[in-house]
């Protein structure tokens, strides 16, 4: 015979639930390029944008050997050149939300209620910086991923397999999908894409899985009340981009005047570290102010790579005026490099037995460069990121404020959540913004390393 629990008894409902030390949370709470970034923050924002100077030019013509027998005129003068940049405040908002009668008990009995309440906004904080820790190594356009191939499991329940593309031209990375949250794919020129065939209304795709050794998604259609929706056909195509619901403007990829106001999401070290004449912030990305790039022509990721991009940052930028300290790229390259220490005695690992760390570190003259692997940094990606030794300031800069709680005159930081139908709902909900924006101020110091496979 089957078992029977012991609720099944008479009065065995009564009995207490036990609970295994709280919630166990199944997502990742990692966010250390958070706190990589909050190195290189400055004060908090002030006013509507950020302005910062560019200096392009020396003025070299101005310096010329002259014939003493022949000459009447010094040089023709050859002022510097310099440009002024903006770089637009973006805002990132996020909301809390819970029923009224927990948010009531958690006031009347905090010991008891109070828990539930405390991993609602915790979460909620953790989400927000790890979407910060992504946005870092993003274009600026809040595109997560481009779709390669669709294989779709249909019926009730059904799913869709989407192998991402991988290929060099940017256009999103599985370490940028988290899971649950919500996607919409959108064609090059920002037009909505075929709406996948469904039963019942589609709302939206939802993140089911993720594969990083496969570079795959798997999502469900949803309706607007998160239901899953019997899938007839994806209908998505190698045309369409994903972005996240909720982000108000769709950029047209085709004609992108300024990555740094292409959409409301902050943009990374895609743009801010780039060679290929994009614009952002008004810079246009070439010459002496693109990023020193080194193409590491499709192979495997190995030393030679970081030797020869290295080189040619010390000679654009100015050895002794930085310090490179960190290459920061995914674990998948860092597993790779590692595998070169036996060969090469510039790759070299240090342990604080104090601390209980151990680093590897690549030595390119009196630099010693710290591998750091992120989850959101593309496979074929690798940035090398240098500190000032002088008083100029930071070369990466983040300007942003605290998240903080939206309140309106007298109110809380709770409110009641307005209902569709007129009234307000049983529960309560409260609203936190922080505005940032991250500047490069010499993407030449910035060594980057693209093209290369793991």
């Amino acid at each position: 015979m089957a078992f029977s629990n012991i609720s099944n008894l008479n009065l065995g409902d009564f009995l207490q639930i036990a609970y295994s030390e709280g919630i166990r949370n199944q997502l990742s709470e990692d966010y250390a390029d958070w706190e990589m970034i909050q190195q290189v923050r400055e004060g908090d924002p002030n006013g509507r944008q950020l302005n910062f100077l560019f200096q392009s030019s020396l003025g070299p013509a101005a310096v010329q050997y002259r014939n003493p027998n022949f000459s009447t005129n010094f040089p023709t003068a050859q002022q510097i050149s310099s440009s002024e940049h903006t770089a637009v405040y973006k805002e990132l908002e996020t909301t809390v939300e819970i029923e009224y009668s927990l948010w009531k008990r958690a006031e009347m009995s905090p010991a008891k209620y109070a828990a539930p309440l405390a991993v609602e906004m915790q979460s909620k904080n953790i989400s927000a910086k790890r979407r910060i820790a992504a946005d870092v190594y993003g274009d600026g356009t809040g595109v997560v991923g481009r779709v390669s191939t669709a294989t779709d499991t249909t019926g009730a329940g059904g799913s869709v397999l989407v192998a991402l593309n991988t290929g060099n031209t940017f256009s999103g990375f599985v370490g940028l999908a988290e899971e649950h949250d919500l996607l919409l794919a959108f064609e090059a020129d920002a037009t909505p894409a075929t709406a996948p065939t469904v039963v019942g209304t589609f709302y939206a795709w939802r993140v089911k899985d993720k594969d990083r050794v496969a570079d795959t998604v798997t999502l469900e259609a949803i309706d607007a009340s998160g239901a899953v929706l019997s899938l007839t056909a994806s209908n998505l195509a190698s045309t369409d981009y994903f972005y996240r619901v909720g982000q108000p403007s769709i950029p047209n990829r085709t004609s992108i005047a300024d990555y740094g106001t292409a959409s409301e999401v902050m943009a990374g070290l895609e743009s801010l570290a780039s060679a290929d004449g994009r614009v952002i912030h008004g810079i246009t990305m070439s010459g002496s102010s693109k990023a020193t790039v080194k193409n590491g022509g499709n192979v495997q990721f190995d030393i030679s790579m970081i030797q020869s991009v290295m080189d040619l940052a010390k000679v654009r930028a100015g050895a002794g005026v930085y310090k490179w300290k960190k290459l920061v790229t995914a674990p998948e390259a860092v597993s790779v490099l590692i595998d070169s220490r036996e060969t090469d005695r510039r790759f070299n690992s240090m342990e604080d037995a104090t601390r209980g760390t151990r680093v590897f570190t690549y030595q390119h003259g009196n630099d010693a460069i710290q591998l750091q692997s992120s989850e959101f940094c593309p496979k074929n990606r690798a940035y090398i990121l240098p500190e000032n030794k002088s008083s100029k300031g930071k070369v990466l800069e983040f300007h942003s404020s605290d998240f903080s709680a939206v309140k309106m005159g007298g109110m809380g930081e709770f409110h009641l959540k307005p209902s569709a139908s007129g009234g307000h709902e049983r529960k309560v909900v409260s609203y936190m913004q922080a505005i940032q924006t991250l500047i490069c101020k010499h993407p030449a110091a910035i060594a980057r390393i693209e093209n290369f496979t793991v």
